[in-house]
C-alpha cells in the first residue's frame, strides 16, 4: 500500500485541472476531408435544352435526366465522389475517439450548372448519430458518432444537377464543399 502525501494529491489534482481546461481547446483540432475524385463529377457535354434540365448522379454513377429537355451527348456513368474524414495518426489532442463528428456538404457553385439535391449513401468506417442517413437536400448537415483512434469514416455522395434553360451546349461546371467539425 502506498501513502499520497498532500503535496502528491496537489499535483495529482493540478494535472486533472489541467487536461480538463485543455479539453475546450481541442475543439480547434482539424478533421482531414479529401475526395476522390478531388472535384466533382465530369457529366461530360451536353446540348442545350430551352427548359432547365435537372441530370440525377446515383451513388454508383448512373447518369439520368429527369426533367427538362437538354440532352446529354457522352454515354455512360461517372465516378461519384467517395468522400474520406479522417482524424489523423493517433491524433490524441482532439480526442478523436470520444467526440462526435458534424459533416456539412454544400453547393459551391451557382453557375449555368449547380447541385440542386445532395444524398449520402454507403457510410463505411462510423455510424450516424440518428441511426439513418439523412434526407436529400441542397445543403445537409449530419452528425457522425465518435471515429475511434485511427478512424477513417466513407461515405458515397450521389447529385442532382440542374442545367438552366438556354445554356450554351458544351461541358458544364459545379462544384461543392464538404466540411467536417468536431461537437
Amino acid at each position: 500500500m502506498h501513502a499520497v502525501f498532500p503535496s502528491q494529491a496537489r499535483c495529482l489534482s493540478g494535472l486533472m485541472a489541467a487536461v480538463a481546461v485543455g479539453l475546450p481547446g481541442a475543439a480547434h483540432a482539424q478533421l482531414a476531408v479529401t475526395h476522390s475524385p478531388a472535384t466533382a463529377p465530369v457529366m461530360g457535354t451536353a446540348i442545350r435544352g430551352t427548359s432547365a434540365t435537372t441530370f440525377s448522379i446515383s451513388g454508383g454513377g448512373a447518369v439520368t435526366r429527369t426533367s427538362g429537355d437538354a440532352i446529354r451527348l457522352t454515354s455512360g456513368g461517372v465516378t461519384p465522389p467517395s468522400i474520406n474524414i479522417s482524424c489523423g495518426l493517433l491524433n490524441l489532442s482532439s480526442l478523436c475517439a470520444l467526440r462526435q463528428v458534424r459533416v456539412t456538404i454544400q453547393p459551391a457553385s451557382t453557375g449555368v450548372a449547380s447541385i440542386s439535391k445532395f444524398r449520402v449513401s454507403g457510410l463505411s468506417g462510423a455510424t450516424y448519430k440518428t441511426g439513418s442517413p439523412p434526407a436529400e437536400a441542397n445543403s445537409i448537415t449530419f452528425d457522425l458518432n465518435p471515429l475511434g483512434l485511427f478512424g477513417t469514416a466513407q461515405f458515397t455522395m450521389a447529385m442532382d444537377v440542374l442545367v438552366a434553360a438556354n445554356a450554351g451546349s458544351g461541358a458544364k461546371t459545379f462544384d461543392y464543399t464538404v466540411t467536417a467539425t468536431f461537437l
